[in-house]
């Protein structure tokens, strides 16, 4: 049974909740889940910080519950710029030394990469109690932020172990899902770059910012457990990349060229989570299936370009 936002009352600030990271397709997607929820969303981004200096602004602070779904790298990108993935960690540590003097605990939700911290070399699905061995620098740094966390004892630690989050809105950047690539060579009649041959785990970003939800309403029962609560949050299901290109094809309605080409050093081959626990926990479970996932991110994609 879900627990009632009312329950927590007792909580400075229980029904505000701060979002950091609030400008990225996540953190858009995640407002807006809250916001149509009654909730007072507090929204911080690089050019609105989270804190000034040393302190944090009033309404962190304040919060009952803070998502923190900031960063500034991506896989690709953290092998080549370390320094991006040290500022990170010492972003997510500004926040936990200066939330030491809240007078409530905080629920922390951390959005966290479960297709990147678990040992590659157990096989799938992954639970949450399967050995954490990142083989890339952005496994590692997302590890390091959990442990962070973890350590913070003054917080109500919740990581949210996220699979490949994809949906409307998601822009096709450098370093980022396959999906909006796909999407984008859709719209603009290019052909489609299949890189290596695995199999992955893809959460539409409703289903995952429903799942953020559950975690604020459940907020006094993850209070009273010690510790640090860890949950993955997928669809539960392998899709290869063929498998994915058939969907798209459907989706678009015609054939789609591909240009396959070979794995990347720092991707993994078959990566999808077990998701049980989420169900267990916070009653949540994806509702939305690639098929109809994909349909929904094409269509809301922007047109392909004309001559002028």
């Amino acid at each position: 049974m879900k627990a009632s936002p009312a329950r927590t009352a007792g909580i400075p600030g229980a029904e505000s909740v701060s979002v950091i990271g609030g400008s990225g397709f996540i953190g858009t997607n995640l407002r807006k889940t809250l916001e149509s929820a009654g909730l007072r969303v507090h929204s911080f981004t690089r050019r609105r910080p989270f804190a000034q200096g040393s302190r944090l602004r009033r309404p962190v602070l304040r919060s009952g519950t803070i998502f923190y779904v900031a960063g500034s790298v991506t896989p690709a990108r953290a092998e080549q710029a370390p320094r991006l993935v040290a500022q990170d960690y010492w972003n997510l540590q500004l926040l936990l030394w200066a939330l030491r003097g809240t007078a409530h605990r905080p629920l922390v939700v951390l959005a966290s990469s479960g297709g990147t911290v678990y040992d590659p070399a157990a096989a799938p699905p992954y639970h949450e109690a399967a050995p954490a061995r990142p083989v890339s620098a952005y496994g590692a740094a997302k590890l390091e932020q959990e442990r962070a966390l973890a350590a913070a004892e003054w917080t109500t630690p919740v990581v949210l172990r996220l699979a490949n989050v994809y949906g409307p809105g998601q822009r096709a950047r450098p370093g980022y899902g396959v999906i909006p690539h796909w999407v984008r060579a859709v719209r603009e009649r290019e052909t489609l770059t299949m890189i290596g041959r695995s199999r992955r785990d893809y959460v539409h970003v409703g289903d995952a910012c429903a799942a953020m939800l559950a975690v604020h309403r459940h907020a006094d029962r993850l209070r009273a457990v010690p510790g640090v609560t860890t949950l993955n949050i997928g669809s539960g299901e392998p899709t290869s990349l063929e498998e994915l290109h058939r969907h798209l094809e459907r989706a678009a309605g015609r054939r789609l060229a591909v240009r396959r080409e070979p794995a990347r050093s720092f991707d993994r081959a078959d990566v999808w989570l077990d998701v049980r626990s989420a169900r267990s926990v916070l009653g949540w479970a994806p509702k939305t299936g690639l098929a109809e996932g994909l349909m929904d991110t094409l269509a809301a994609a922007e047109p392909a370009r004309t001559p002028s």
